[in-house]
């Protein structure tokens, strides 16, 4: 891998942005499924087709970030995904021992959705505009790595943090209380990337800027 991709701001920025919100959202899937079946009681199958709103949140959030970028900047997009990532593992911290899926869970599903989606493309464009073409390939896979090593590093990050934080002779109780402690680290790692995109990001940078009129950046215009 050249190391010298990782020099430009955007790109490591973009990369930062994508870890940190793999590991937000791998965290958040970890949680909220031990949360699904542990506590509520759900089935596997029951839960999966509960849970499918997320996805299907990420696929409108993906679109509507990609309609988006191009107007406002990837910056903007990056940290406004992720300030509805952070809102919705937030509205996630307060679930009960005695939840229900529409009540506790869907609202904040219906933030984290969008926002990953949005998000997971304003972070791609940002990684890969300005690359030259000849490094689209390893940059698009340092891209793609970010993410996943990022979704390792939050399942660690949320476990670690439950189990810490259950504790208490009521079982139930006490398992509530350390996933309710572990959507709080989600979004607290969706808050860092939020500051990590704000910070690293260019301001009002887009794909059309004059300074981002590469390959790449013209391939990503038009898909």
């Amino acid at each position: 891998m050249p190391l010298r991709l990782l020099r430009a701001r955007t790109v490591s920025g973009g990369n930062l942005v994508v870890f940190l919100l793999g590991a937000s959202a791998f965290g958040m899937s970890y949680t909220l499924s031990q949360y699904g079946q542990g506590v509520l009681g759900y089935s596997p199958l029951r839960f999966g087709l509960c849970n499918v709103v997320m996805p299907a949140g990420a696929v409108v959030g993906s679109y509507g970030g990609q309609a988006l970028v191009t107007r406002l900047g990837a910056r903007r997009i990056a940290a406004g995904g992720l300030a509805l990532v952070g809102a919705g593992s937030a509205l996630l911290a307060g679930v009960p021992v005695d939840g229900s899926f529409a009540r506790d869970l869907l609202p904040g599903l219906l933030l984290f959705g969008p926002g990953l989606g949005a998000c997971a493309v304003a972070g791609a464009i940002a990684a890969l505009t300005g690359v030259r073409e000849q490094d689209s390939g390893v940059a698009s896979g340092i891209n793609t790595a970010a993410f996943q090593i990022g979704g390792a590093f939050g399942v660690a990050v949320v476990t670690s943090v439950a189990l810490t934080w259950t504790d208490g002779p009521d079982q139930l109780a006490a398992l509530t209380g350390g996933y309710r402690a572990a959507f709080l680290a989600c979004a607290a790692l969706a808050t860092a990337g939020l500051a990590c995109a704000l910070l690293l990001l260019r301001r009002g940078s887009t794909p059309d800027s004059q300074e981002d009129r590469s390959p790449v950046a013209a391939r990503l215009r038009t898909r």
